[in-house]
């Protein structure tokens, strides 16, 4: 009864926002300027804001950071927050490091599906092999 009920809701709002005049009645808007509208679709990824990732993750850390459900928000796999919660969020010093960074640094793709337990630590230079 309720899909019924939200179909018969969703059929007569896209009946009022059709572009048929006959259709849409009084509603529909015959002059005038658009409105303006946020797209944040058609904005590069490098204009759209992270912060509230950013304040999100302090604040997780601020509060479970020892159990490493900050490094849990960005992404990660299992081990990290095993080790978080079995050292305390390493004696509380990865933990703090862990704010600053997430605090302080401009940009927070590289923290994010980091799966090192240093989050901050460079990546190993891929080992080449030379055949014989």
């Amino acid at each position: 009864m309720r899909h019924g009920v939200l179909s018969m809701v969703l059929a007569g709002t896209v009946l009022l926002c059709s572009t048929n005049a006959d259709a849409a009645g009084p509603f529909l808007r015959k002059s005038g300027p658009e409105p303006p509208t946020l797209s944040v679709l058609n904005t590069s990824p490098d204009e759209v804001q992270h912060e509230p990732t950013r304040l999100i993750a302090a604040g997780l850390a601020v509060t479970l950071g020892p159990f490493g459900a900050h490094r849990l928000y960005l992404g990660t796999t299992a081990k990290v927050p095993v080790f978080y919660g079995l050292t305390f969020g390493g004696f509380g010093v990865l933990v703090l490091i862990d704010l600053g960074h997430i605090l302080f640094t401009k940009d927070l793709t590289p923290y994010q599906h980091n799966k090192q337990i240093l989050m901050w630590a460079g990546k190993a230079p891929p080992t080449v092999t030379t055949p014989p």
